[in-house]
């Protein structure tokens, strides 16, 4: 019954084509292998100018029951690398910038495998500007607080107003 499974091997001659084969093949496998990823990619842009900001401290949180974040440099390309460790949320808030992001979205948990598989561009509410995320990014888009946008002239109010004369004085009560 052992001999009907004996398999015979040859023994083939290792040739300098097949070593340069099997090495290539053993470099290459690290590079298709699976791997978890555990950091995620902020990148800030400055919704007026749709450049990097390059100065901000952005606020970064990994946890929804997190009370403090931490404040994380954008470095010159506008950019913040976070280890993401084992958390499945982010929540990001500007700092030293104006986020134009609506209210209802200023603070929503962002699903870190979400950002990873596919990435996520923040809201703007403060330009035309947009920017498509790369999987393993998150995007947000920033304004210089001294940045005061210009409307029309306001509405016209329909309250009347009484003119006040100060040298009338209003008469005391007994």
């Amino acid at each position: 019954m052992l001999r009907t499974l004996a398999v015979s091997v040859q023994r083939k001659p290792v040739t300098p084509s097949r070593a340069a084969a099997l090495l290539l093949l053993l470099a290459l496998t690290p590079a298709f292998a699976k791997t978890p990823q555990h950091s995620v990619r902020i990148r800030i842009i400055n919704a007026q100018t749709n450049k990097p900001v390059t100065d901000e401290n952005l606020n970064v949180a990994l946890r929804v029951d997190q009370i403090g974040s931490v404040a994380m440099k954008t470095d010159k390309d506008g950019i913040i690398n976070v280890d993401t460790g084992h958390a499945t949320i982010i929540r990001i808030l500007s700092n030293m910038y104006g986020d134009c992001r609506s209210r209802g979205e200023l603070y929503t948990n962002y699903s870190i495998a979400e950002i990873q598989a596919n990435g996520i561009t923040t809201g703007n509410l403060c330009s035309n500007a947009k920017s498509k995320a790369k999987p393993g990014e998150l995007i947000l888009f920033e304004t210089p607080k001294t940045y005061i946008p210009t409307y029309p002239a306001p509405p016209a109010s329909s309250a009347t107003t009484v003119p006040v004369d100060p040298a009338v004085t209003p008469k005391e009560k007994p």
